[in-house]
């Protein structure tokens, strides 16, 4: 005879598996679902469709502008990236290093291009992109490459991503570095080298023993300077420049010259306060000439890289 009194504990038992199976598919699903729509700043892909915004880097061009006394400026009129913003630059061993923000490709956060010129920017190499390693979900924009004693090159930037992830409005945004013996694949560097609430685009300089650190505070339409033993550790100096963000320095013979988004001219003869001259630059391309960079190549002539739109 059928024992329906077991018959109907066994049907349960495997009505209860048959809901709590239910119960974990559900939850491993969502969990799965989370992982793989999670990238750098918990934004889905859809949220870099950069060649649909009206404003933003996409619409960004990099080019360079040559001169032989840091004021006068000649424009090359060529493009060197397009879709790409903030260049940054270094000369090392005879070669042109151009470092920028690219936003080229739909559907993918901000990456650091690279072009190179081993013939003071006649020819350029093939655009390609900067390797990082042990960065973690940081996410690298406005790239300002160090040319270190032993010949490697440090990459200072400012990690966009720690600036979308929080909600925090007082939060200070901090400036990083990566080191690099073939300027192409980079390692990270522990700790922060700087940072203060609202600034970017980080320019570094070295004289003599003391290396200074500049960086923009766009709201305050200012540039913030600070100061270091190492080149690691940076400690705020105060407010070297008000009427201009954006800064790159280039020093020589006791001279610190400063160009900032515009791009205007203002030079200093300790670093720390800068005063406007006369001198500019406005790029015949395009509306906005800003985000200079400038290196002196070894034939004498200085180079100057920007941004058009």
């Amino acid at each position: 005879m059928i024992n329906f009194f077991c018959l109907s504990e066994v049907l349960w038992s495997l009505k209860k598996f048959f809901y709590i199976g239910i119960l974990f598919f559900v939850l491993f699903t969502l969990f799965l679902s989370g992982c793989l729509n999670q990238d750098s700043g918990n934004k889905s892909s859809t949220d870099y469709n950069w060649s649909t915004m009206d404003e933003g880097p996409y619409n960004d061009k990099v080019s360079f502008a040559t001169s032989i006394d840091l004021f006068n400026w000649t424009d090359s009129g060529r493009v060197l990236a397009e879709h790409a913003s903030v260049p940054g630059a270094v000369y090392k061993d005879g070669v042109i290093y151009v470092y920028f923000v690219d936003v080229s490709v739909d559907g993918v956060p901000e990456r650091i291009g690279l072009v190179r010129s081993s013939d003071n920017g006649s020819t350029w190499s093939d655009k390609e992109y900067v390797v990082f390693k042990g960065i973690g979900d940081k996410v690298p924009v406005d790239p300002a490459p160090f040319l270190l004693d032993d010949g490697r090159i440090r990459l200072y930037y400012f990690d966009i991503n720690e600036e979308r992830s929080s909600a925090y409005p007082g939060r200070e945004n901090k400036i990083y570095s990566a080191v690099s013996s073939d300027g192409v694949n980079f390692v990270q560097e522990e700790g922060v080298r700087f940072s203060k609430a609202g600034i970017y685009d980080p320019d570094v300089v070295k004289v003599g023993d003391t290396w200074k650190l500049y960086v923009g505070d766009v709201s305050g339409n200012r540039v913030i300077s600070a100061v270091s033993i190492d080149g690691l550790n940076f400690t705020e100096e105060g407010v070297a420049y008000t009427g201009g963000a954006v800064p790159d320095v280039y020093y020589e013979d006791g001279v610190y010259y400063l160009y900032t988004a515009g791009i205007d001219i203002s030079t200093s003869k300790d670093g720390s306060s800068f005063s406007k001259t006369l001198y500019s630059f406005r790029s015949s391309h395009g509306m906005v000439t800003a985000d200079p960079s400038v290196v002196k190549l070894e034939n004498g002539e200085y180079i100057m890289f920007y941004k058009f739109k």
